[in-house]
């Protein structure tokens, strides 16, 4: 399922956090409210699979050691919609839980955006945490706060700058800047969100560190070659076809004349397949190099720094095709190349 809104579900104070998203409120919310406003206050359970066979004597029914996340029919969705399927030790945790514990910090830092993506598999909260200056710059500071119930991901507490003059939401690199919690879906999952959710004041350390890291980007110059490493490592090259890969190493004299021309007809094929992959990587890479001399023309003094390719990428990943009612620039495919592009742009200063 591709990281876009549920239905209508996104809301955002005022104006949305990225780039116009969503319902739009003005008085402030606590998170309990906002999340009956957003209509993301829908409930998932955990329940058995079984393996359903059909035998002489009739269906017969398999216990399973898995179990399927299941989100309730909503207005919009009157249906049962399997969202993951996951483990015994997977244990959920309701939206509504989650904006209680929330809702005391919400006085110091209000709620700005709240939405659910795809069917209910993901939900999202972001709070306002201010505002300040990087690399010269405005930002607005946010908290953002996801769920995921796909079974792969985690419940995480991330800080999130958004870069006032573009409206460029900034990922780095989360493990190296110390602002980012990730707690899995254990039994535990309700009692170790209210206590990290109880320390969230302590984060605000984290985040200073975090725009410390984030201000060294513009202290150094690059040179071209330094800049296309950062794109790369933001947009490596495409990954082989499978087939392609499996097949790469057969000759005539390993399979009879028959196959081996069936093999050169579909090995053609996955070549074209290929290339056509890795002619989309180059495209966004030839993209953001095209953002990164507009950025130096437009911003001298940032000009040919790590800051300057960094904000590149991430205005490459916020406005190319296909974003349009999508979460993947803030979490998902689009902030992945933005951390790699981070981490990579760091250890330019860091050596």
């Amino acid at each position: 399922m591709p990281a876009v809104i549920f239905g209508d579900r996104f809301l955002g104070r005022r104006e949305p956090a990225w780039h116009g998203l969503g319902k739009t409120f003005d008085e402030p919310l606590t998170m309990t409210e906002a999340v009956v406003k957003a209509n993301i206050d829908f409930r998932i359970a955990k329940h058995p699979v079984v393996a359903s066979i059909d035998t002489p004597e009739g269906t017969e029914l398999i216990p399973t050691n898995d179990f399927a996340v299941v989100r309730e029919p909503v207005d919009d969705d009157d249906q049962y919609r399997v969202l993951s399927i996951v483990g015994k030790q997977w244990t959920p945790i309701q939206a509504s839980t989650l904006a209680t514990m929330l809702d005391p910090i919400t006085e110091q830092y209000p709620v700005e955006t709240i939405g659910a993506l795809g069917y209910g598999e993901k939900i999202f909260m972001t709070l306002n945490a201010g505002d300040a200056e990087i690399c010269g710059e405005d930002h607005q500071l946010y908290y953002l706060v996801t769920d995921h119930r796909d079974g792969g991901g985690a419940l995480s507490i991330a800080f999130t700058p958004v870069r006032v003059v573009c409206q460029n939401t900034l990922t780095a690199g989360l493990s190296q800047s110390k602002v980012n919690v990730r707690l899995r879906h254990t039994r535990t999952i309700e009692a170790d969100a209210e206590w990290y959710v109880g320390i969230f004041n302590q984060l605000a350390l984290a985040k200073d560190k975090a725009i410390q890291e984030m201000d060294t980007l513009s202290t150094v110059r690059i040179k071209d070659y330094e800049m296309e490493k950062v794109i790369v490592s933001a947009y490596p090259d495409a990954s082989k076809p499978q087939r392609l890969t499996l097949s790469k190493d057969l000759t005539p004299d390993n399979v009879p004349a028959s196959i081996w021309s069936t093999l050169l007809k579909d090995k053609q094929k996955q070549v074209e397949e290929f290339e056509k992959r890795q002619a989309r990587v180059d495209r966004i890479r030839d993209g953001a190099k095209e953002r990164y001399a507009v950025f130096n023309d437009e911003f001298p003094n940032l000009a040919e720094t790590p800051w300057a390719i960094w904000q590149a990428i991430c205005e490459t990943e916020d406005y190319r095709r296909g974003h349009k009612d999508s979460g993947t620039a803030v979490f998902g495919t689009r902030a992945d190349a933005k951390a790699r592009a981070f981490t990579s742009a760091r250890k330019l200063v860091t050596g």
